[in-house]
């Protein structure tokens, strides 16, 4: 694998000139935060108690030192450390180690805290994964289950059957999202998955995993009724630039919805840079602010080679919206830019970058808490829709989506 301080530095360098293309306003993260992103681990590579040890005092540094909270959300964490040293000292091998660091910062109840491990780092560079073959989105019905919305050509689960529509009840007798996902699965890993089929059938497919890409989302979709609706899963520089491609190219919409109902997060420039495209510049888009220092202020900033979109939009949001995508909700729902619709979001905005650690893995740590422009923490909290729809269960995407539909409603009321 390439070194990554490298990589990263590069990364870096070219992010910071993006900040400086985007009018000089401090993104999200501030731009000091890519000196920390760089710098790197003792990169080592070796098994046993004495790499372990390296592991877990990293990654236990910079909690101590750099974790946003200095109260470490009430965590007393100097006793976690001692109570988890003896399992991750006699982890064998990366799994363990990893299952064990984790159980240590579950501890600060933090869902932007987490290690990687070496192998997650890889396929995430790589955009691939262990993966048995389908997305999923959120279904109507008990917690945990899952709507099958894409099956990947090729994969195990196109050669098994599986079809869009379809609802993936358990995998391995759990929940789906305990099982399955990026880095969770090794290569000829056999999963037992149980499915709703379109007649609501139960089957059950045992399907391998292996190394696949994986797709990212990227929906642009016109509505019969003129408006147009733009979907993606991550905020990327690749995102923000498609967003303005297709708010450049789609003028003549009636009305603008954003479906961020799978949209995990990302980048804070991509946030920045896709909130210039829609609001005023110099708009306040909140605040971020590190252990020990003074609240930096974030502003839109100004669209380079575009025009402003100043057209009606909504944003749609679920449960499974998270991160940059609950921000840029809560910025549009303050400054009254539109609607949000949906179901409430988790409440998971803290700022967070990434550490090496020794052996190639990574920790990811929050360092910033986030406040919206008004002042108001939405950590823990989340975004309370102005029009409430529940998830319906959409076994056709052809068939009539509650939550656009009410988007279309209030585009036509605006």
């Amino acid at each position: 694998m390439t070194p990554r301080p490298t990589n990263r530095l590069v990364r870096a360098l070219f992010a910071a000139v993006i900040v400086a293309w985007l009018g000089g306003c401090a993104a999200l993260p501030p731009p000091r935060a890519f000196v920390n992103v760089v710098t790197p681990g003792v990169l080592e590579r070796g098994k046993g108690s004495a790499h372990n040890a390296r592991v877990l005092d990293q990654v236990w540094d910079w909690v101590n030192r750099r974790y946003y909270d200095a109260q470490f959300n009430g965590a007393d964490w100097a006793a976690a450390r001692e109570r988890h040293r003896a399992a991750i000292l006699a982890a064998a091998d990366d799994t363990a180690l990893y299952l064990a660091l984790n159980a240590l910062l579950a501890e600060l109840h933090d869902a932007h805290a987490h290690a990687l491990s070496p192998r997650e780092v890889e396929e995430q560079q790589r955009h691939h994964g262990v993966l048995i073959g389908f997305r999923t989105g959120p279904v109507a019905g008990p917690p945990g289950r899952r709507l099958i919305e894409e099956v990947f050509p090729g994969s195990p689960a196109a050669a098994a059957g599986v079809q869009p529509g379809w609802i993936l009840v358990a995998a391995d007798g759990r929940k789906p999202g305990d099982v399955l996902g990026v880095g969770k699965l090794r290569g000829g890993q056999l999963v037992s998955c149980e499915f709703l089929d379109d007649r609501e059938a139960p089957r059950t497919l045992v399907l391998k995993a292996r190394k696949m890409s994986i797709p990212p989302v990227f929906e642009t979709r016109l509505l019969p009724d003129g408006a147009l609706l733009l979907r993606f899963d991550y905020f990327d520089l690749q995102a923000a630039d498609w967003v303005r491609q297709q708010l450049d190219a789609n003028r003549q919409a009636r009305g603008v919805i954003f479906d961020l109902r799978e949209n995990r997060g990302g980048e804070g420039r991509a946030l920045a840079s896709i909130l210039g495209a829609i609001l005023p510049p110099r708009a306040n888009l909140g605040t971020t602010i590190a252990r020990g220092a003074a609240p930096d202020q974030h502003r839109a900033p100004k669209p380079w080679f575009t025009e402003r979109y100043k057209g009606p939009l909504a944003v749609l949001v679920s449960d499974q919206t998270a991160s940059a995508a609950e921000i840029m909700a809560h910025v549009v729902q303050y400054h009254r830019r539109g609607p949000v619709i949906g179901t409430a979001t988790p409440g998971k905005v803290l700022v967070s970058v990434f550490w090496w650690l020794p052996g190639g893995g990574e920790l990811q740590l929050s360092v910033y808490d986030y406040r919206g422009p008004g002042g108001e923490r939405i950590e823990g909290r989340g975004v309370t829709p102005d029009v409430p729809v529940p998830l319906a269960a959409l076994r056709d995407r052809r068939a009539l989506d509650p939550a656009v539909a009410a988007a279309q409603q209030a585009l036509r009321v605006r």
